[in-house]
């Protein structure tokens, strides 16, 4: 509208106005003129969080001359693009060139990148401005007057998402005899340093059990003190393991843990090497058998996961602490909470007994389970987080006693007995011993839900020695216990409780509706296991179990009748004990799996060759890894995986959806899980549509924004 309201007022203007014109026109073409040498620079294109630009070091193209042109990229702060191997993640950028006949443009020349840490990942890229350099070669028979170069240019970039970009970049130059240093000349200079000078040595590699072993010979390099190993092939070495330098009289060895996705090594390689701030190197090396190799003294080497024990403690603090707030948790919040209550007008020292006992329940209780789950696997189980919930008797045990711990609340046994001792010790008034099992109670039913910061702990801590897998399990535990721990050693915590008063029996009674609805879950997760058959045993069982509460809170206080009445109530007990060795709760349903979901939106079965073969047919691919008895993965589904908006997103794209179920032990399943380090469910996967593409792992919370926005970086 405004160019509109300058145009309607200059032709208002009239004819007198044209001469004027005409002579500031000829004033602004002769001004152009003067500056022809400096080329027709073109403006910088601005995509999503990133300006782009073709530019050139010289000012002019000079025929039979190269000429160093440059893509010049700056993302927004905290952005990056990616480098020629992007790492466990991300696309390098492309570019495709327009040239005029008989000039050709050579392959993009890489600086070497930034390692960008993100959880147990590791990426290659670039932050802030910088330049993918290339040359290319002007014949001196060009006569033209102007040399139009144009660059069809794709990218990726990311911060806590990933948006790809792309622009065709047009800069035209005027071809003269000579030509000046452009004002990108210092730049791209600079940029210069930073790309890998080939080193024509002979090199070889191979693939010795879970390390890639690179030898040269042992002057090659120079000094290796401050190295920093790349590997320019992608899916060949970890990018996250730390490379080791190994030097002997007769051979330099660079030492690195294999990368996951390694299938048959190729024959070729390609590896940077940087020596310095400005130095590096790239070198070809070619595969050999291992036994080839020249023995080298063997060196300690780190894990190949690059995850040390001082960062999986953090992150095994920070996912023990967000399992409080996970669905799961809550019934047994829901005791804690009525303890909490009852004890905060009781003395500082009883209630940091209470705390201390209760974080020990919880601290021994994930203790237990790593030392089940590192023996099972030893014995040669392939078994993860939550295993235990993957045995029909464990799941039906565990819906029993939350029905037990919810008539205790409820009061449905206090009066009379002695059972109320038992209850009030799981819950609210059986002191220390109460607060233990209520932390090994809490640790049992947590199996089900994995928190942020859980999994790549959890996946670190069951490749190490006992001692360092025990140290990372017990500081889930810590992380879990400590909100209570805190109540009881910080008295302005304590403060902020409410007194006890007669408000507590109604809100203790009120709790006793989550461990209802807990048990109705596991049932219905239990039928899921084993089918109708095995369902009804679990509700038989609880019949009988409320048979005995109820048989137990009847009995006198003496006489024969009391003997009959313990009699008969622990018969029962033992009946529900005999239907758990019944064939039907191990044998699973003809149909587990439901690929269509409760919420909405067609699921496919899971299967590894599946997923290759639609990657094969340009396909990509949704994996959805779960469990009936996984919160987490149920919530996902609810809030994101499920939505009209992601369902949406996924057609638009081409997207298969395809389900794998855990529920029940799945060695397919367990092999993917431990193949992206992981030890349980969910596990979201996002192949792109390329055939034996790496996939993209999604978080273990997701939103639909975030699913979206993983699509749409496809």
């Amino acid at each position: 509208m405004e160019q509109s309201s300058r145009y309607a007022a200059r032709r208002a203007a009239g004819p007198q106005r044209l001469s004027a014109l005409a002579h500031r026109a000829v004033a602004l073409l002769l001004a152009a003129s003067t500056l022809l040498p400096l080329g027709l620079q073109a403006e910088p294109v601005r995509r999503d969080h990133i300006n782009v630009e073709l530019v050139a070091a010289m000012d002019a193209a000079v025929p039979g001359e190269p000429l160093t042109v440059a893509l010049r990229l700056e993302p927004d702060d905290h952005w990056h693009t990616y480098w020629r191997n992007p790492g466990d993640s991300g696309l390098p950028t492309r570019m495709s060139w327009t040239l005029p006949e008989g000039l050709q443009a050579g392959d993009i020349l890489w600086p070497f990148p930034e390692r960008q840490p993100l959880g147990p990942l590791t990426n290659f890229g670039y932050s802030g401005e910088h330049f993918l350099l290339t040359e290319i070669d002007i014949p001196d028979t060009l006569e033209a007057s102007t040399l139009p170069l144009v660059v069809a240019a794709s990218w990726l970039v990311c911060d806590d998402v990933c948006i790809p970009g792309s622009a065709d970049l047009t800069l035209e130059l005027p071809v003269r005899d000579a030509a000046q240093p452009s004002q990108w000349a210092t730049a791209l200079a600079a940029t210069r340093k930073h790309i890998a000078t080939p080193l024509v040595v002979p090199a070889q590699y191979a693939v010795d059990g879970d390390r890639l072993r690179i030898q040269l010979q042992p002057d090659a390099l120079g000094d290796t003190a401050n190295a920093v190993y790349f590997p320019a092939t992608p899916e060949l070495a970890s990018n996250t393991d730390e490379p080791v330098f190994q030097r002997t009289d007769d051979v330099l060895e660079i030492s690195v843990g294999t990368s996951e996705y390694l299938g048959e090594p190729p024959t070729q390689t390609e590896h940077v090497v940087v020596l310095d701030d400005e130095r590096a190197v790239r070198f070809q090396a070619q595969l050999i058998g291992p036994e080839a190799l020249v023995p080298v003294e063997a060196a300690s080497a780190p894990g190949g996961s690059g995850f040390s024990l001082w960062l999986a403690i953090p992150f095994a603090l920070l996912g023990g602490l967000i399992l409080n707030l996970m669905p799961c948790v809550f019934p047994v919040l829901s005791i804690k909470a009525v303890s909490v209550a009852q004890q905060s007008g009781s003395k500082a020292a009883h209630g940091r007994a209470h705390a201390l006992f209760y974080t020990g329940g919880v601290v021994g209780g994930f203790v237990l389970l790593a030392i089940g789950l590192l023996v099972l696997r030893e014995a040669g189980e392939r078994i993860g987080w939550g295993f235990q919930l993957q045995s029909p008797v464990f799941v039906a045990i565990l819906a029993w006693v939350m029905f037990i711990l919810g008539l205790s609340l409820a009061g449905a046994f206090e009066v009379g007995t002695r059972l109320m001792g038992i209850g009030d010790s799981l819950t609210h008034q059986g002191g220390n011993r109460g607060a233990l099992i209520t932390g090994l109670l809490a640790c049992l039913v947590a199996t089900p839900c994995t928190a942020p910061f859980m999994g790549p702990a959890m996946g670190f801590a069951i490749t190490q020695p006992a001692v360092i897998a025990l140290t990372v399990f017990a500081a889930l535990g810590l992380g879990m216990a400590l909100p209570f721990l805190l109540i009881g050693f910080v008295p302005a915590a304590a403060r902020l409780l409410p007194r006890p008063g007669a408000w507590m029996l109604t809100f203790k009674q009120l709790m006793a509706f989550p461990m209802y609805l807990t048990a109705v879950w596991l049932i219905w997760v239990l039928g899921r296991q084993t089918g109708v058959n095995g369902m009804a045993i679990g509700l038989t069982g609880i019949v009988l179990l409320a048979f005995a509460v109820w048989l137990w809170g009847r009995r006198p206080v003496s006489g024969p009748q009391r003997v009959v009445l313990a009699a008969m109530a622990w018969a029962a007990v033992l009946l529900a004990g005999v239907l758990l060795a019944s064939p039907l709760l191990r044998s699973a349903p003809a149909q587990a799996v439901e690929t269509t979901s409760a919420h909405g939106g067609d699921w496919g079965d899971y299967a590894p060759d599946r997923v290759a073969a639609l990657q094969a047919n340009g396909q990509a691919v949704f994996v959805n890894l779960t469990a009936d008895w996984c919160v987490t993965c149920h919530v996902n589904e609810r809030v994101a995986l499920n939505t009209g908006e992601v369902i949406a997103a996924m057609e638009r794209a081409g997207v298969t959806r395809l389900k794998g179920d855990w529920t029940n032990r799945d060695p397919v399943i367990t092999t993917v899980l431990e193949r992206h380090d992981r030890t349980g469910v969910p596990l979201y996967l996002l192949y792109p549509g390329t055939a034996g593409a790496a996939p993209q792992v999604l978080p273990q919370l997701l939103t639909p924004q975030r699913v979206i926005a993983a699509i749409d970086a496809l």
